[in-house]
């Protein structure tokens, strides 16, 4: 949470000046406070997608190694345009 605005220890030499910059903090505080949740959000999902990003990744790589294992063995199967298909012997 964003540290609270020190408003209140301002000196009292000018009154209306005073009065209106602890008036404009009163009034951006919780928009402040807002931001800072937000960007609390924001880190969240940014986690999850690089979590899933990492799962993604390594679902891919696994998929290859597999259809790499099934070719040694003459499985008529390849990898086209990112999709697993079957292919006719010798290709």
């Amino acid at each position: 949470m964003a540290d609270k605005l020190v408003s209140k220890n301002m000196p009292t030499d000018n009154r209306n000046l005073r009065n209106t910059l602890i008036s404009n903090f009163e009034i951006i505080q919780p928009y402040l406070d807002k931001l800072d949740t937000d960007e609390l959000g924001v880190d969240d999902l940014k986690n999850k997608f690089d979590d899933i990003s990492g799962k993604i990744n390594t679902y891919e790589a696994n998929m290859h190694e597999l259809i790499n294992i099934l070719s040694d063995y003459d499985v008529p199967i390849a990898i086209v345009d990112g999709k697993v298909t079957r292919t006719e012997e010798g290709e």
